[in-house]
């Protein structure tokens, strides 16, 4: 790298540092308050190299949020599959994926965003296919599924707090993180 440039990468390798950028940018700002200018200079590429890739900002956040939701399905859901109690094994994934504060973050991001239809109908579709791959699993139904999302969602929530972090040393964060 004599004269200062990088070295060419492929468009898809280019794509997963934009998009790793656009996690770290997106998860914290939103997609209102995020900077592309931000992830392309993360991601070391040219701001109109960025629109390049992703055509707009939106269309940029939703292949996030369309990762974030993929990394749930791939890392939890087909726990559940497995073993007698599938919301126990897929409960101790989602624990595991709350150390990816930034996938949590993420995922509050799109729900507040969804006052855009478009975002909206990518928030609803991908909540209603976890909701109903875990509904439909041997043993859960609707009631234990509602329970297992809504529990999700709180400690969604506390890893976006970084309550995790604080369980040890603040006997609230322990006994909100606690469960009976």
């Amino acid at each position: 790298m004599a004269n200062g440039r990088r070295p060419r990468v492929g468009a898809q390798q280019r794509r997963e540092e934009v998009l790793a950028a656009a996690l770290q940018e997106f998860s914290h700002k939103g997609l209102h308050g995020g900077s592309t200018m931000t992830i392309a200079r993360a991601a070391d590429l040219s701001h109109p190299n960025l629109f390049r890739l992703f055509s707009t900002k939106k269309e940029l956040f939703m292949e996030v949020l369309v990762r974030a939701f993929e990394m749930i399905e791939r890392e939890m859901l087909p726990r559940g599959a497995t073993g007698t109690d599938p919301t126990k094994a897929m409960a101790d994934a989602w624990c595991e994926l709350m150390a990816h504060r930034e996938l949590m973050l993420v995922l509050l991001q799109g729900y507040a965003a969804s006052d855009d239809p478009d975002i909206r109908d990518l928030m609803q579709r991908a909540t209603q296919g976890i909701f109903e791959r875990v509904e439909a699993m041997p043993g859960v139904g609707t009631d234990k599924a509602h329970t297992f999302v809504a529990e999700g969602t709180l400690y969604m929530i506390a890893a976006a707090m970084d309550l995790p972090a604080r369980a040890a040393g603040d006997p609230w964060a322990d006994r909100f993180l606690t469960s009976g």
